[in-house]
C-alpha cells in the first residue's frame, strides 16, 4: 500500500505549481496517509459506520495536529485535476465493472433521468433558494454552488453494497457514474456565466449533446481496441499495467476531441462506456490467470485510492475556513449566517432529490402502465432511502476547488461546498443505516440464487463432457470416474445448499445431513493444509529448502485453500 500511495502523493506534489518535491517530506506523508487509511477502515468496521465518515475524520485530525508534512499538503491544496484526472477514471472504471449491465438496461430510463435531469434540477433549485432567500446576490456564485452539490458520489455509494437490495444499489451506482459527466458540463456553463458570457439554450444543449456523444464513441473505440489487444497478453502483470492505462486513455481521448469550440467530449462518459464494453467482453478475451492475479490488484488499488481521497478531503477541510473572514465581511454575513447557508444548501439538496424522484415516478406510472413497468415500481420508503443514499463527496469538492482564482466569491463557494460535503458524509451517512432499517426491505437473495442455479446448471450440463473429453485425450476409466464422481458430489452440494438457504428450518433432513458432512470435509481439508504448511515451515527452518521453494509450494497450498473456502470478497 505504501508504494502505491507514494506514487499518488508524488504525482500530487509534482503537479503543484507552488511546491517542489523537496518542500515536503514525502515519506512522512506516505506513512501518515497509509496509517490513516488503515486505522480509519478498522475503526469504521468496529463501530459500524460508513468508512468514508471515519476516513474524513482521520484526515481532519491529520490536518489539525502539528505534523509538518501534512500541514504542507494542506497548504499545497488538493488540486482538482488530481481527483478528476487521476482518482476519478480509475475508481469509475472499477465501479462500472462491478455494476450489473443487465440491471442498468432494465432501469435505463430512471437512471438516465437521475443522471442528467435530476442533476440539472438540483443545481438550479439550490441556486434559486440561495439566491432568493439566503442573500447570495450574485447568481453565478449560487449557481456554481448548486452545480458542485448536484452530483452524488460514486465512491460513497459503493460503500452501501450489502446494505440495500441489488436493484437499488445498481440504480444508485449507475446514476453516480453518469451524473459526474452532466455536472462537468454544467460547471463549464456556470464558469462561462461567471465570465460574463451570454448563454443560450442552443449552446447549452450543444455542449450536453456533444459531451455525451463524443464520450460514448470514444469509450466504445477504446473498449473495442483494448478488448482486441488484451486477448494476446499472457503475463498477469503486463495485463494489469495495460488495463490500468485504459481508463486514462478513454478519459484523455474524449476530453481532447473538440469538433467545435467549447463542444468537447466527456471523459467520465468515455470511461464508463469503455468499462461496460470491456466487462461484457471479458469472458471471451481475458485469460484465467490474468483474471486470477489481476482483479485483486484492481481491488487493492481502488481500495487505497478511495481511502486516500476521503482522507485528503478531510485534510483540506480546515483550509476552507482560512480566507472566510474577508468573505464574511464582504457579504456582510455573520459566521452563524454562513453556517445557516451550509445547512440550507444541504437540506435543499435532499429535498430536491426527493421531490424529483417522487414526481418523475408518478409521471412514469401515469404514462406507462405496462407489466414490465409495474415490476420496477418502488415504494415510498424506497424513495426515502434513495434520497438519503444520494451522498455528496470528493467530486463536489473537486468542482469547487476547480473554480478559477479570478472568479468573485471563490473562497465562499469552497467554504459552502466543503461544509455541505461534511454534513452529507457525516450526518446523512450516519442517518442512512437507520433509514434503511426503517424501510424494512425484504431480504434480497436474488444474486445468491442466480449463483447457485448457474453453478448447478453448469455442472449438470457439462457432466456428459467428462466421459467424452476423457476418451478424446486417452484418460483411463479410473480417472474419468473420479472426475465424474467429483462433479456429481459438487452438484449435490450446491443443490442441497440452495434448498437449505431457501427453506431454512423447514429444509429436508437429508439436505441438512449432506451439508453438515460437507462442512466436516471442508474442516478436514483445511486442517490437512495446516499440517502441510507446518511441515513446509519445518523444512525451511532446518534449511532443507530455500525461501523461494517455500514461496512456490506455499502458493500451491494457498490456491488449494481458496478452492476449499471459495473466493474471498475483497473490500
Amino acid at each position: 500500500m505504501r508504494a502505491f500511495t507514494g506514487v499518488i502523493l508524488a504525482l500530487f506534489i509534482f503537479l503543484q505549481p507552488q511546491h517542489t518535491l523537496r518542500d515536503i517530506t514525502v515519506l512522512e506523508v506516505i506513512i501518515a496517509l497509509s496509517l490513516a487509511i488503515l486505522l480509519g477502515n478498522i475503526l469504521a468496521h468496529k463501530i459500524r459506520i460508513t468508512p468514508a465518515i471515519m476516513l474524513i475524520f482521520m484526515g481532519l485530525v491529520l490536518a489539525l495536529i502539528p505534523v509538518h508534512a501534512m500541514h504542507e499538503v494542506r497548504e499545497a491544496g488538493l488540486p482538482p485535476h488530481v481527483i478528476l484526472e487521476i482518482f476519478l477514471p480509475v475508481m469509475l472504471f472499477w465501479e462500472t465493472r462491478n455494476t450489473s449491465w443487465r440491471e442498468v438496461r432494465t432501469r435505463m430510463r430512471g437512471i438516465l433521468l437521475s443522471g442528467t435531469v435530476l442533476v440539472i434540477f438540483t443545481a438550479f433549485v439550490i441556486a434559486w433558494v440561495l439566491h432568493t432567500f439566503m442573500g447570495i446576490y450574485m447568481w453565478h456564485v449560487a449557481l456554481i454552488i448548486g452545480v458542485a452539490l448536484a452530483p452524488t458520489d460514486a465512491v460513497a455509494v459503493a460503500t452501501l453494497n450489502g446494505k440495500l437490495p441489488k436493484s437499488s444499489i445498481t440504480t444508485l451506482k449507475a446514476e453516480a457514474l453518469i451524473n459526474d459527466g452532466t455536472t462537468l458540463v454544467l460547471f463549464a456553463l456556470a464558469l462561462q456565466l461567471a465570465g460574463g458570457h451570454e448563454l443560450t439554450l442552443g449552446n447549452a444543449s450543444g455542449m450536453f449533446f456533444f459531451s455525451f456523444l463524443i464520450g460514448t464513441l470514444a469509450g466504445l473505440a477504446v473498449g473495442w481496441g483494448a478488448n482486441k489487444l488484451r486477448a494476446y497478453m499472457g503475463s498477469p502483470m503486463n495485463f494489469s499495467v495495460f488495463m490500468f492505462t485504459i481508463p486514462f486513455i478513454a478519459f484523455f481521448l474524449s476530453e481532447e476531441i473538440e469538433p467545435f469550440e467549447g463542444m468537447k467530449g466527456s471523459g467520465v462518459v468515455a470511461v464508463v462506456v469503455a468499462a461496460f464494453y470491456l466487462t461484457y467482453r471479458g469472458p471471451d478475451t481475458i485469460k484465467p490467470q490474468n483474471r486470477f492475479y489481476g482483479l485483486p490488484i484492481w481491488s487493492f488499488v481502488t481500495y487505497v485510492m478511495n481511502g486516500a481521497l476521503f482522507v485528503l478531503v478531510g485534510v483540506q477541510l480546515p483550509s476552507a475556513t482560512e480566507h472566510m473572514e474577508g468573505v464574511i465581511h464582504e457579504y456582510n454575513y455573520a459566521w452563524v449566517s454562513a453556517l445557516v447557508v451550509i445547512v440550507m444548501a444541504w437540506l435543499v439538496s435532499i429535498a430536491a432529490r426527493f421531490i424529483f424522484l417522487h414526481v418523475t415516478i408518478g409521471i412514469i406510472r401515469a404514462l406507462d402502465r405496462s407489466e414490465k413497468q409495474r415490476l420496477l415500481r418502488t415504494t415510498f420508503r424506497g424513495r426515502v432511502v434513495s434520497t438519503f443514499a444520494g451522498l455528496r463527496g470528493g467530486v463536489s469538492l473537486a468542482v469547487a476547488l476547480s473554480v478559477p482564482n479570478d472568479v468573485v466569491g471563490r473562497d465562499f463557494i469552497i467554504f459552502i461546498v466543503a461544509g455541505v460535503v461534511l454534513l452529507s458524509m457525516v450526518v446523512q451517512g450516519m442517518l442512512l443505516p437507520l433509514v434503511i432499517r426503517w424501510a424494512n426491505f425484504p431480504v434480497d437473495t436474488s444474486e445468491e440464487d442466480e449463483i447457485n442455479e448457474a453453478i448447478r446448471t453448469i455442472i449438470a450440463e457439462s457432466f456428459d463432457s467428462v466421459a467424452e473429453v476423457g476418451q478424446e485425450i486417452g484418460a483411463s476409466q479410473e480417472i474419468i470416474d473420479r472426475v465424474a464422481e467429483e462433479q456429481m458430489y459438487n452438484a449435490s452440494m450446491y443443490r442441497n445448499l440452495h434448498t437449505i438457504r431457501k427453506h431454512g428450518a423447514n429444509a429436508p433432513e437429508e439436505a441438512r445431513r449432506i451439508i453438515e458432512a460437507g462442512d466436516l470435509e471442508k474442516e478436514l481439508r483445511l486442517r490437512h493444509l495446516e499440517k502441510q504448511r507446518s511441515v513446509l515451515k519445518r523444512l525451511r527452518n532446518e534449511r532443507t529448502i530455500d525461501m523461494n521453494v517455500l514461496h512456490a509450494i506455499q502458493e500451491i497450498l494457498d490456491i488449494e485453500e481458496i478452492r476449499v473456502l471459495g473466493p474471498v470478497e475483497l473490500e
